[in-house]
């Protein structure tokens, strides 16, 4: 339905002699849009039928850039991984833009990310992005303990994103995503969208934005009882600051169904991003969530704490990020982006 609206809204656009009308016309159709962005959801993909939360990988955080600013990215409009934190972001990414991520996880387990962009003729950015998550080498055992060979444990999502602006300074987005995990000859899988809008006030530097991700249900799953998704909602402001190169970003988050022990379940995450040369930047981070991952050790003193170093050149930019699980572990990442 979207997709059609959009088709009209080209039909639209091409009569020379629209004027004023086709203006109209134009935001009166833009307006049916980003109603349809929050309504779609509710009406396509209901998740009454879950039983329990699963799919936990959607809650990692992807991207080298975002992971050492803590995950607080939903308002920040000029990097392709906002996609992951709010798809109204990609109206901000130079076109033709392409992007991999090697995240080295915790207990040997690997993470990948590849991601693309083009921005479209007329009004609009599109983007397709592929992650995947590695187990790493598993032994399967009968009930009495006997070896009976290594089985593959890993998870895929497969995402593309449309987004575009209304009027001048409010964007909006869309994303659908397949999701599927996999343990040995067992699967399950599930559709979800994520929706978002961004609105920017250029002369303050400062970017609002809202996004609801997650939203979907089980097409089919490891046992007869179906799964709910990790739904959650971002709110987030970013800022560039008048008289110091400082990106500074701030983010509330709140997962739908997770149960949590603190205040309304709403987590908070705080970033920022040191310009010191224009080919070389500083970032840090903390996200809260790193409280619910101490377990009274006594290195646990950074748990949630995140930092990372990027590199422009050229064409190119090296991100690396670094995340701290306290007595689990740490988290590396490394992600190589590329305007071609």
């Amino acid at each position: 339905m979207v997709e059609q609206l959009i088709r009209n809204e080209q039909v639209i656009g091409s009569n020379p002699m629209g004027g004023s009308k086709k203006k109209k016309e134009k935001k009166h159709m833009n307006k049916k849009i980003i109603l349809l962005l929050f309504i779609t959801p509710a009406l396509l993909f209901s998740q009454g039928t879950g039983t329990k939360e699963a799919f936990d990988f959607l809650r990692i955080d992807l991207g080298s850039r975002p992971l050492a600013m803590g995950g607080a990215f939903t308002s920040v409009i000029s990097d392709l991984y906002g996609m992951k934190y709010n798809p109204a972001s990609l109206v901000g990414v130079k076109n033709l833009t392409a992007t991999c991520t090697y995240l080295n996880q915790i207990a040997d387990i690997k993470t990948g990310f590849i991601g693309f962009n083009k921005n479209l003729k007329r009004n609009g950015h599109i983007g397709f992005s592929l992650s995947y998550i590695n187990y790493g080498e598993m032994r399967k055992r009968d009930i009495a303990g006997n070896d009976l060979g290594s089985l593959y444990a890993g998870d895929v999502i497969i995402s593309s994103t449309y987004a575009a602006s209304y009027l001048t300074h409010l964007h909006y987005g869309v994303s659908l995503k397949y999701i599927n995990s996999q343990i040995d000859d067992y699967s399950a899988s599930a559709l979800a969208l994520d929706i978002g809008l961004l609105y920017t006030f250029p002369k303050q530097n400062l970017n609002i934005g809202l996004s609801v991700q997650n939203i979907g249900k089980s097409i089919d799953s490891f046992n007869k009882s179906k799964e709910i998704l990790p739904s959650l909602i971002r709110v987030g402001a970013s800022q560039q600051l008048a008289h110091l190169p400082l990106l500074i970003s701030f983010n509330i988050y709140r997962f739908f169904y997770s149960e949590s022990d603190i205040f309304l379940g709403l987590y908070w995450a705080l970033g920022g991003e040191f310009t010191i040369t224009e080919n070389f930047f500083f970032r840090w981070g903390y996200n809260s969530r790193g409280q619910e991952q101490k377990i009274g050790a006594a290195n646990e003193t950074f748990t949630g704490v995140s930092l990372g170093l990027g590199i422009a050149y050229d064409k190119y930019r090296f991100d690396y990020g670094l995340s701290s699980f306290g007595s689990i572990g740490n988290l590396n990442s490394l992600t190589i982006t590329a305007e071609l």
